[in-house]
């Protein structure tokens, strides 16, 4: 049975994690393409018509900046001396290749025109509550939630330590509409 919902998916917001707990009755976007390309896109419009809960997890951009930094390094997008700082002045707008620009964009960027549709949103600091209400939401039975991709490794400083007033207010700078949007306050809270 296919349950009416459908997952659109995004990078450094546990979405490995959530597709997980959607197991095989819940779709969603296929994390290997932009949204506005097929079969993204047509799939989303379809949920859209078929009137399904279109749900999306977002994260606090302090944290997610840090994870999309240690990504790149992980990735060698950037090499690995290279310092936050200046990971945060790579200009996105310059990059075409998938998984540099999705990875590293404002959530509210890369969902568009789409974020308007979502009904409900997973905030991964909120992980396990916002998805045992999502089931109630949706009629369903309770499902496990496996934490995946741990969110650091051994040699990485903790995100905190990346900060200092100059880094804040670049990632408040490049993040701001999704501080803005999902309502998440503008410093240093983990």
């Amino acid at each position: 049975m296919t349950i009416k919902a459908f997952h659109i998916r995004t990078a450094k917001t546990a979405s490995n994690t959530v597709n997980d707990w959607c197991g095989a009755d819940i779709f969603g976007t296929f994390n290997q393409r932009f949204l506005w390309d097929d079969p993204n896109r047509r799939e989303i419009e379809e949920a859209i018509h078929n009137n399904y809960n279109l749900f999306t997890s977002v994260r606090n951009p302090f944290t997610r900046a840090a994870s999309c930094y240690y990504e790149a390094i992980k990735s060698y997008w950037i090499h690995g001396d290279t310092n936050f700082k200046k990971f945060l002045e790579w200009d996105l707008n310059k990059e075409t290749n998938h998984h540099r620009k999705t990875h590293n964009m404002p959530l509210v960027e890369y969902l568009g025109p789409y974020l308007k549709h979502i009904k409900t949103v997973i905030r991964v600091e909120k992980l396990e509550e916002d998805l045992k209400n999502l089931e109630k939401t949706l009629n369903i039975e309770p499902r496990t939630v496996k934490r995946l991709n741990p969110n650091q490794s051994p040699n990485q400083v903790p995100y905190k330590d990346l900060y200092d007033q100059e880094a804040i207010d670049m990632v408040i700078d490049k993040y701001r509409v999704d501080f803005d949007t999902f309502e998440y306050v503008k410093m240093i809270d983990f």
